[in-house]
């Protein structure tokens, strides 16, 4: 008998101890979020693009006391406003890997750095003789509101940081720096090749 009531007792201990760690709250693993993109400097992108709205979304493969690491991919939207009878606009798509930092003694804020490869791609109708995208003469466009199309890319690095206002929401505020890879007659001017954005936003962790 007394066998048998140490046997219960062992065996109740353990289904406790299962149903606690069936019950254990996990981390949120991936971010949603929604931003403004601001582009400045002196830049093509500042002076002749409006940033509209940009989206991206984060996933958590690994976490460490000191940082949490992210595969990350976000989309910014920017109207073309450089000529009135141009319309049209440009995609910044930047796929990215992200160091988010655990300050434990403030866990809502959280400060990261990225790094990765970006696309600028770029789609315009135009009536206007010989016009081109960054002073590149090939192609030139024609008139009869044909559209221009061009994908550029090149390293991608930022930094930012995010405040959780509750445990799914957060505010955050980023910068990133793109120099693209061209090549021709604009290679090496860095008014055509650097991307310069601020981006300010909201997002939630699911």
């Amino acid at each position: 008998m007394k066998k048998l009531l140490i046997l219960f007792i062992f065996i109740n201990f353990q289904f406790g101890n299962a149903q606690n760690q069936d019950t254990v709250v996990l981390e949120p693993l991936f971010d949603i979020g929604l931003h403004y993109p601001l582009s400045t400097g002196d830049n093509f992108i500042a002076n002749g693009y409006v940033g509209l709205i940009g989206a991206d979304i984060r996933y958590q493969f690994t976490d460490t006391r000191l940082v949490s690491v992210k595969a990350a991919v976000a989309v910014d939207y920017f109207d073309y406003t450089f000529f009135d009878d141009v319309n049209g606009g440009a995609f910044v798509i930047k796929p990215e890997i992200i160091g988010e930092f655990n300050i434990v003694s403030i866990p809502k804020l959280k400060p990261y750095v990225s790094l990765g490869y970006s696309f600028f791609s770029v789609s315009l109708n135009t009536s206007t003789v010989g016009f081109d995208i960054i002073n590149n003469p090939d192609p030139v466009i024609q008139p009869n509101d044909e559209r221009f199309t061009d994908t550029q890319s090149g390293i991608s690095y930022g930094f930012g940081v995010a405040y959780d206002i509750t445990a799914q929401f957060f505010l955050e505020v980023s910068a990133d720096f793109i120099k693209l890879d061209l090549d021709g007659d604009i290679s090496g001017n860095r008014f055509n090749e650097n991307i310069h954005t601020v981006s300010m936003g909201v997002g939630v962790r699911l």
